[in-house]
C-alpha cells in the first residue's frame, strides 16, 4: 500500500507544483519590518520581490514550525486522506522543525491507532531538500508503504551531495553570522566561502576562494569528484543569480551531458539567511557525504 506524502515550503517546489504532485505541504512563515508573510511563493516574480526587498535593506527572519502546527496540520492530512503520512522536514542540524515535527508525530500517532505519520529529517534545505522530496515521491509512486520509503530514504538522505556559495557577506553581517572585520575584508579581498551541508545536515565551511570564478569551478571540481552513474539529476539553487547559476549548469554540462541540470530559487526560509546571490549544485551519488 502507498502513502501520502508531505513536506515543508523549505523545499522550493512552486505550491502549484506540489498541489499537482500530489503532495501535501505546511508552510513557514517569514518576517520583514515586524510583518509576518507566508511562504505560498508560485512564481518567479514571488521570489525576485523577496530579493528585490533584501537588495533595499531589508532583513528578514524566519521562525520555525511549532509543535501545534504541525500536528493540527497531520491530522488534517490524516483525516482527508488514506494511508499512513511520510512527512520530509528541513535539516534536523539547520533548525528545530525536524525535532518538532517528530514531537508531533508521536502525539498523533497516539490519537489515530492504525494510521501513522513518519518523519524524515532531510538533512537538507531547498533544491537539495526538493531532490529528497523527488525520490520519496517516485517511492510513493512505485507503491512502498510510509515504512518502507522511510528506511530507504535515510540511505538517500547521506548520499546527497552538495555544495554552495553565498556572495554577499554584509548580508551575512547585518544576520550576525560573519564579524563585521570578516566580511570587511572578505568584500575587499573578492572572497567567496564554499560551504557544504553536512554528514549532521549542518553547515561547514569547506573552502574559502578569491572571486565568483572560482567559487564556480570549485563547485564543478566537486561534481566532477563526486558524481557518479547514479547521478541522473543536479539541482542549482539560486537566490537571484541566474546568470552565475547559468554558468554552473553549462560547465557541469559539458562534464555530464547525460545529467539533467535544473536550476531552481532559494525561497524566504533559506534566502532570508544566505541573503542575495548565493548560488550552489546538489546531487545524488553513490558516494556518501564525506564531511
Amino acid at each position: 500500500m502507498s502513502f501520502i506524502l508531505s513536506t515543508d515550503r523549505s523545499c522550493d517546489i512552486f505550491c502549484g507544483d506540489l498541489d499537482r504532485r500530489n503532495i501535501k505541504y505546511i508552510s513557514q512563515v517569514y518576517t520583514i519590518d515586524e510583518v509576518p508573510h507566508t511562504d505560498n511563493f508560485d512564481k518567479d516574480e514571488d521570489y525576485k520581490g523577496f530579493y528585490d526587498l533584501i537588495r533595499a535593506g531589508k532583513m528578514p527572519t524566519t521562525s520555525q514550525i511549532n509543535i501545534a502546527e504541525h500536528e493540527e496540520f497531520f491530522e488534517k492530512v490524516l483525516s482527508e486522506n488514506e494511508g499512513d503520512l511520510l512527512h520530509i522536514t528541513l535539516s534536523s542540524g539547520l533548525s528545530a522543525t525536524y525535532q518538532s515535527a517528530l514531537t508531533a508525530a508521536e502525539n498523533v500517532n497516539a490519537k489515530f491507532g492504525q494510521k501513522r505519520v513518519y518523519v524524515l529529517d532531510s538533512l537538507a534545505a531547498t533544491s537539495v531538500q526538493r531532490l529528497v522530496v523527488d525520490e520519496a515521491e517516485r517511492l510513493r509512486n512505485e507503491g512502498l508503504s510510509a515504512a518502507e520509503a522511510l528506511e530507504k530514504m535515510q540511505y538517500f538522505t547521506h548520499h546527497v551531495q552538495v555544495r554552495f556559495m553565498p556572495t554577499d557577506l554584509m548580508h551575512l553581517k547585518r544576520g550576525g553570522r560573519v564579524s563585521g572585520p570578516s566580511a570587511y575584508i572578505g568584500t575587499a579581498l573578492r572572497i567567496k566561502p564554499i560551504l557544504c551541508i553536512d554528514k549532521e545536515g549542518g553547515l561547514t565551511i569547506v573552502t574559502k576562494k578569491i572571486g565568483v570564478g572560482a567559487g564556480v569551478s570549485c563547485m564543478v571540481e566537486f561534481f566532477k569528484r563526486n558524481s557518479t552513474p547514479s547521478t541522473k539529476k543536479a539541482y542549482i539553487p539560486t537566490a537571484d543569480n541566474w546568470e552565475v547559476a547559468e554558468e554552473l549548469k553549462a560547465k557541469i554540462l559539458e562534464f555530464r551531458p547525460d545529467c539533467e541540470v535544473i536550476i531552481g530559487w532559494v525561497g524566504p526560509v533559506i534566502g532570508a539567511h544566505t541573503g542575495v546571490g548565493m548560488v550552489g549544485v546538489t546531487f545524488f551519488s553513490d558516494l556518501e557525504r564525506d564531511i
